[in-house]
């Protein structure tokens, strides 16, 4: 088969994996972050379970369409590999790391709070979910920017280290402040949803 038609299908499989995965990782987050509010019901578990597999399917996409790009472009070989492109693998590679420990950590914590508001669950249980959450978040943002941005070609190894290692950083902070917070938010949420049922038990007055 002609190599670049090799080349392109396997750029166009990559942007599909990217799309895949980033788009449908953001609905699952935005679907997950109810929970501050109410507590999750079954069909919402159930739909993050669908949309954690859709999201295993693009990492697969990207690192097949990945790999095939980075054999036509260096042949593997590791003095041919650029910072940039190191640096994308061990994005993906945490990625999909990321993506088991959802699999096996948050979406069965989830299952066994499902009752919980996410303020009300444990802390140790709250830092792990705002940890996977954010964390998955800044390895599809990163992994976005490493394939836009032509600027960071030029970088060396140490500027891309300072770079990702900055955005992970924050990705931390958000998760701790997430894990902090959530309790108020939650809290303020079953205040205000409770009120209506409070002045309806209040008897009627009479004039």
């Amino acid at each position: 088969m002609d190599s670049i038609l090799v080349n392109d299908m396997a750029r166009a499989a990559h942007l599909l994996g990217m799309a895949l995965g980033f788009g449908v990782a953001l609905i699952a987050d935005l679907m997950a972050a109810r929970a501050v509010l109410r507590p999750l019901d079954d069909r919402e578990i159930e739909h993050l379970e669908i949309f954690h597999r859709v999201v295993s399917m693009g990492l697969v996409l990207l690192w097949g369409s990945g790999l095939t790009l980075l054999y036509l472009r260096t042949g593997f070989a590791l003095d041919e590999m650029s910072p940039k492109l190191m640096a994308k693998l061990c994005v993906v590679a945490l990625l999909t790391l990321n993506a088991v420990a959802i699999g096996r950590i948050g979406l069965p914590t989830f299952r066994n709070y499902q009752s919980w508001r996410f303020g009300d669950i444990p802390l140790t249980f709250r830092l792990q979910l705002s940890a996977l959450a954010t964390i998955s978040g800044a390895c599809w943002v990163s992994a976005l920017s490493l394939g836009v941005f032509s600027q960071l070609r030029t970088l060396d190894w140490d500027a891309l280290s300072l770079y990702l290692g900055v955005i992970y950083l924050l990705a931390l902070v958000a998760a701790l402040f997430a894990a902090t917070i959530s309790p108020a938010i939650s809290g303020f949420a079953k205040v205000r949803s409770e009120r209506p049922r409070l002045f309806s038990a209040l008897p009627k007055l009479k004039f």
